[in-house]
């Protein structure tokens, strides 16, 4: 298989990439997964199976009987509770394995002797009723709830490793500790090259998995992959995300004549330029809007991704169609009069601002998804339109990850000012979109960004069982993002995924996002 990029995370807690969730998924399991035919249904995974009460505000949890960790030491609802207030902890970032919690009960934290943020009602919000069974209790009805603990980031670590202060996001304790449950053991690990896997032979699933082993190859340079994969040397991609553009998986796919499969998800993620509101002059909405109104998204379309991207709605359809926005400010073509009212009102705002020629900046770009051409056309055109220059720093996908979160503390604004970056919805769902880039501690939110409204808004549709009348308060929340008097990300469009998969691997069917289905355990090869 071939990664798009390194991995940053070897402990799901906090974890936000998904180059990090198609290097540990494998290793171990969640409470429950989706099916790997029916890819939008929830099923058990060390769960048999749960219940939910009467008032839909406690799900209950049966474990699987006699699972074990790689070690020996059994698998029990302990580990269950003690992974669920790790990442329920509003202590930790909530990455994308604490996005189910807000649906819970609330953690509430004390900080104790060595500073240590414990919760203080674990019992209200996950508790083990005996080895095999775990509550798990929330604040409303939620049917959202149990997608998002089903995603792949979601899973249980073993407790008697972590109470020892074995540090599971280094790949070397994971296979000095034997750590994991899940169908694959890890085998080796060579930073920004490749890391290897074998099938665990002790797996509680029987027969699974089929595969005995994969070997993963870090593969960033697109003129490699392409190569890889036209020499037969590559089987699948290891998730469905690459540094191809739409274009290129299609010429690939007919080049090689049918022999690969490039199957496409239904779009489930953003493409997006983040700005630092810590750092001037961004930290002024008047730059942030004039950015917004300037650019160009019919020809950052046409140039980055061959005019495929979906319109740049801020919530993809889930609230106006992308029709509707299509006729917005900053979203509407240039070479109309109300594309030109935008750019007269992008300068006026600059220049409102201190900046009426403009400033200089620098980009932040990841060696990933082409966000360093992203930035090349991005700054193009806002040095054309609005004087605004600088240059583009390229960094490798864990590095960029790393200085982007410079800017999570509230002491600190951060190493960066502004970047090309997507997001990727775990879920089909506008909580996953809020989650994700609006919510304070959202996974592409590094400056922690809020607003009264935003909040508001979010709290209302979440707990709105109507659709019609959750689709009408993210309408009014699409309308305010769209004006952008305060944001923090400038949506480009909505992305096209494939995952690459050669004809010989069978029982492959594509998740609904990419942001699951890397166990691996359901696939065998058929030559």
């Amino acid at each position: 298989m071939s990664a798009y990029a390194d991995s940053k995370d070897w402990d799901p807690l906090g974890s936000a990439s998904l180059s990090s969730v198609i290097s540990y998924s494998q290793l171990y399991n969640q409470l429950v997964h989706y099916n790997s035919v029916e890819t939008a249904q929830v099923e058990g995974d060390l769960a048999t199976d749960w219940q939910v009460s009467a008032d839909g505000l406690t799900y209950t949890f049966n474990l699987h009987d006699n699972v074990q960790w790689n070690d020996g030491e059994p698998l029990t609802s302990a580990d269950v509770v003690y992974s669920l207030l790790r990442y329920g902890n509003p202590c930790n970032a909530a990455g994308r394995s604490g996005l189910w919690r807000q649906y819970s009960v609330p953690l509430e934290v004390a900080d104790r002797d060595g500073g240590d943020c414990a919760p203080t009602n674990a019992d209200d919000v996950v508790r083990a009723v005996d080895d095999r069974t775990v509550e798990v209790s929330l604040r409303f009805p939620s049917g959202a709830f149990i997608k998002f603990m089903a995603v792949d980031y979601v899973k249980i670590l073993p407790k008697h490793l972590l109470e020892q202060g074995v540090d599971l996001n280094l790949s070397e304790n994971i296979i000095k500790h034997n750590s994991g449950s899940g169908p694959f053991v890890l085998e080796s690990y060579s930073s920004g090259n490749s890391y290897f896997v074998n099938r665990n032979e002790n797996y509680f699933k029987p027969g699974k998995p089929y595969f005995d082993r994969i070997e993963h190859f870090i593969i960033v340079d697109t003129a490699t992959l392409t190569a890889q994969i036209e020499g037969r040397n590559i089987d699948m991609m290891n998730g469905g995300f690459s540094n191809l553009t739409p274009r290129e998986y299609l010429d690939l796919e007919q080049r090689m004549e049918g022999e690969y499969v490039m199957h496409e998800f239904p779009p489930s993620g953003n493409w997006g330029f983040m700005m630092n509101v810590k750092r001037e002059p961004f930290n002024d909405p008047r730059v942030r809007k004039a950015v917004h109104l300037a650019l160009d998204r019919d020809e950052i379309n046409l140039t980055i991704w061959d005019s495929t991207a979906g319109i740049a709605c801020p919530l993809g359809g889930m609230g106006h169609s992308f029709e509707e926005c299509y006729s917005w400010p900053g979203i509407r073509p240039k070479d109309s009069p109300g594309g030109q009212d935008d750019i007269a009102e992008a300068k006026r705002l600059m220049a409102e601002a201190g900046y009426p020629d403009g400033f200089d900046t620098e980009y932040t770009a990841r060696q990933a998804a082409g966000y360093p051409k992203q930035c090349q056309v991005i700054k193009q055109q806002l040095e054309e339109t609005l004087g605004i220059t600088g240059n583009i720093e390229t960094l490798p996908s864990a590095a960029g990850y790393a200085k982007y979160g410079t800017s999570r503390s509230p002491d600190s604004d951060g190493d960066w000012k502004v970047s090309c970056q997507g997001e990727g919805m775990v879920v089909l769902d506008p909580d996953a979109l809020y989650g994700g880039i609006y919510n304070k501690g959202g996974t592409r939110n590094y400056t922690d960004w809020t607003n009264p409204l935003v909040e508001e808004w979010f709290e209302a549709q979440k707990v709105e069982q109507d659709p019609d009348a959750r689709r009408e308060i993210n309408k009014e929340a699409e309308l305010w993002l769209a004006d952008f008097s305060d944001n923090h990300w400038v949506n480009l469009g909505w992305n096209r995924f494939f995952w690459i998969v050669h004809r010989d691997i069978k029982g492959f069917h594509p998740p609904t996002t990419v942001q699951y289905f890397f166990k691996y355990e359901d696939y065998w090869l058929d030559r």
